[in-house]
């Protein structure tokens, strides 16, 4: 018959847990007398488990304790629980003995860092003591996170770029071509902004560039999604939104930007822009909405600017 550690040998298995340089945690089950439903209780922390999650036994003492510690917002505390059960089945059906996920916990610092969390979920050892391990991997979280928004998010404005405005334009036109939902293009142009770069220098059309797009950004509740599209064109998708909504916005962006004091260090700019406006058609391509949008902008140029074409 196997006998459990005696308190002897968990002080040395708690000491010698000391000197590893990763947090880790050690739970055991109980059974509440009152619901009969099994409890994790938390019996020891490493020292690197208080120094670099921030919390002591005193803390955190069981498992419930820390779902309300480390996730304060119900929405996530009920995800993170759910999406650990789910975890934990998917482990015990397949035959493994330990689970894992990854987490972003409020420390007791009351930073939020992103951890691997891996838990022993069976044992047979020679104690009822779980083991749950942590390993920092927010440096590496937060880079490839960075990294991912980078590649959708244009680096001067922080709009889309037009590898996403493609993106959620295709996104919206195949089911609207099943539904026949409403989808409506803008395409904006600064006037003369070759000008502001060879009076100014480039960069003063950077700052240019970056305060239409705050502007632009006003509208973001009546928009799916706006892309500076390249050079000194922005484009705006528009869902659910017939020709005359398109049209509306489009005259009240043309007016928001030509009533706008814009500045570059001492000088004061009067911007305006030109837009072209359409609808997508029925089964019409991407390509040929995002061709017809750039001609209506093209006409609006050639005839006199700040004003709104449709296509």
């Amino acid at each position: 018959m196997v006998k459990r550690n005696t308190p002897q040998t968990e002080e040395i298995l708690f000491q010698s847990l000391d000197f590893i340089p990763i947090p880790i945690l050690l739970s055991e089950s109980h059974i509440n007398q009152s619901s009969g439903k099994i409890q994790r209780i938390h019996r020891f922390m490493n020292r690197a488990f208080i120094e670099q999650i921030g919390y002591t036994i005193t803390d955190i003492p069981d498992i419930d304790a820390w779902f309300n510690t480390v996730y304060p917002d119900a929405v996530v505390r009920q995800a993170m629980i759910d999406g650990w059960e789910a975890e934990v089945k998917r482990s015990l059906a397949a035959g493994i003995k330990t689970a894992e996920m990854q987490a972003r916990i409020r420390c007791g610092n009351g930073e939020f860092r992103w951890f691997v969390i891996t838990a022993q979920i069976s044992t047979d050892n020679l104690s009822d003591l779980h083991v749950v391990t942590m390993r920092d991997i927010h440096d590496l979280q937060t880079l490839i996170e960075e990294n991912a928004r980078l590649s959708y998010t244009d680096m001067l404005t922080g709009l889309a770029n037009r590898r996403e405005a493609e993106k959620v334009l295709t996104q919206l036109i195949i089911p609207a071509h099943q539904t026949d939902a409403k989808v409506s293009l803008l395409m904006c142009d600064v006037d003369f902004f070759k000008t502001i770069n060879d009076t100014y220098g480039h960069l003063c059309g950077d700052e240019v560039l970056v305060q239409i797009a705050t502007t632009l950004e006003k509208f973001t509740h009546q928009a799916s999604c706006i892309a500076r599209w390249g050079g000194e064109e922005f484009l705006i998708i528009l869902r659910h939104s017939s020709l005359d909504i398109a049209y509306q916005l489009a005259e009240d962006i043309r007016c928001e930007i030509a009533s706008t004091s814009f500045h570059y260090q001492e000088h004061q700019l009067n911007l305006t822009v030109s837009l072209g406006c359409v609808s997508v058609q029925h089964n019409e391509s991407v390509r040929s909405a995002l061709y017809r949008v750039d001609k209506a902008l093209y006409r609006a140029k050639l005839e006199g600017r700040n004003r709104v074409m449709i296509g």
